[in-house]
């Protein structure tokens, strides 16, 4: 009997779960499935009515990069996502910016997206500052290759896409060319420049116009290896000392030669005791050629600070003899999203928007996306300059056309300390201070002993 009652029991009992089970696919708890479906499209509207604020830290100011032009076509996009601005340092300083970013990675300030210039990036990506782009590439359905000109790949991951991409070449004062009766350059090299420096210096003292200004920056030591199309910089692909290479010695002598000898460039004792600034040479009629990157095609049309009241030319950076193309070396900015956003998602889709359409609406610089209209994109920073009419267009135009770009391995992460060692050893050579021998082997050596600490 027990048994029996047993087996009743358990029989009943399957029943109610049966009919439990069926009766929850089934109408008699519709009411409750309408509920739940209810909460859920108010939680799913809710999530996309949902503010996201995402923080874009960055060097470069409002004036350079355009900001408040750029940011509200990105939120027109995508109404839900808000994006800031978060200066780094109001004068734009790079290395100031760098440090505080730093401060902020490792306190709990808020970081989403992070755009950094080209030597401070592998470093950073290298200790994890940055989260790995690769699945939301993956995810987005497109080749890497495909759609950028630059490789930005530390440790075999994507750890940034590139935003803008600066070009090197030369920017000259179109009337004083025409004054000394010599063409904008086409097609020249080193030894050209040399003399076009030359015949373009006039007058003396303090009104002296020199021919070229050479700034103290370590990019001026080098000239001539941007002229190459690799191992273009002080180092080599691989991180190793480039200091051996005849170039540098070659570029060391030229601007010891123009400096002393034809007195065509400002002297260097003169750039770093009156602490001479290039805008300052170029816009006031005191350098008739400058060579510098393609940031300032936008200001060759005039700034609230440098009125533009000549009209400026542009050739490409002269090429090496022998060499049939004129190399430019290119220094892409970098931008990434945080490791430490709390919106990872909407902080890419900040990124590859803006590496790809976004970055031209500034029409400040040129774009390291593959699919971008270069010549379109030369005419919208012409026109956005505040003067256009002081822009020769023209050469311009021939200038980015017939500079290749040369190869642009993403610099190792003691990039900027080796550029800043060879600094002082270089100003011994110009200063008369070292001969040329030793001052190539003091370069290599402190080169080298920069890489050494870094392995």
């Amino acid at each position: 009997m027990k048994i029996k009652r047993l087996s009743a029991m358990l029989l009943s009992l399957s029943l109610v779960l049966v009919i439990a089970a069926c009766g929850g696919n089934g109408n008699s708890t519709f009411s409750e499935q309408s509920a739940a479906q209810d909460n859920n499209d108010s939680s799913s509207k809710e999530a996309a009515s949902e503010q996201i604020v995402l923080k874009l830290s960055t060097w470069q100011t409002d004036a350079k990069a355009q900001w408040s032009k750029i940011i509200p076509e990105f939120e027109k996009k995508h109404p839900n996502i808000k994006v800031e601005l978060d200066l780094l340092n109001e004068k734009g300083d790079s290395i100031a910016s760098m440090q505080k970013l730093d401060l902020m990675a490792a306190s709990n300030d808020q970081l989403d997206i992070v755009e950094l210039p080209y030597t401070n990036y592998s470093q950073r990506a290298d200790i994890g500052l940055f989260e790995p782009l690769d699945s939301y590439i993956e995810k987005d359905g497109y080749k890497y290759e495909d759609e950028y000109l630059v490789d930005t790949r530390v440790n075999g991951k994507i750890y940034a896409l590139p935003s803008s991409m600066q070009r090197w070449f030369v920017i000259m004062n179109k009337s004083m060319l025409e004054e000394a009766g010599l063409p904008i350059p086409t097609d020249w090299t080193w030894k050209e420049f040399e003399e076009y420096a030359k015949k373009l210096t006039k007058g003396e003292g303090a009104e002296k116009r020199y021919g070229a200004y050479l700034h103290n920056w370590p990019d001026y030591f080098q000239l001539q290896l941007m002229s190459k199309p690799s191992d273009n910089t002080f180092l080599k692909a691989d991180g190793t000392s480039n200091a051996k290479d005849p170039l540098l010695k070659a570029n060391l002598e030229m601007m010891k030669r123009m400096m002393h000898e034809d007195k065509s460039a400002n002297p260097y004792e003169d750039i770093i005791s009156q602490k001479l600034a290039y805008r300052n040479q170029y816009f006031n009629g005191l350098a008739a050629m400058l060579p510098m990157g393609d940031w300032m095609v936008a200001e060759s049309g005039g700034t609230e600070a440098f009125p533009a009241n000549f009209v400026t030319a542009f050739a490409p950076l002269p090429k090496l003899e022998g060499e049939s193309k004129h190399y430019s070396p290119v220094q892409p900015t970098y931008m990434a999203v945080a490791a430490k956003s709390q919106n990872k998602e909407a902080a890419y889709q900040f990124v590859r928007w803006y590496t790809s359409e976004g970055l031209e609406i500034g029409g400040r610089v040129f774009s390291g996306w593959a699919k971008s209209d270069t010549e379109k994109l030369v005419d919208t920073i012409v026109n956005s300059t505040m003067d256009p009419s002081k822009i020769d267009v023209e050469s311009l135009k021939y200038t980015i056309k017939n500079t290749v770009p040369g190869t642009a391995p993403v610099p190792v992460k003691y990039a900027e300390e080796a550029k800043n060692v060879v600094i002082p050893e270089a100003e011994q050579y110009i200063l008369n201070n070292e001969d040329l021998d030793k001052t190539i082997e003091n370069i290599d050596q402190k080169i080298t002993e920069v890489v050494n600490n870094n392995k």
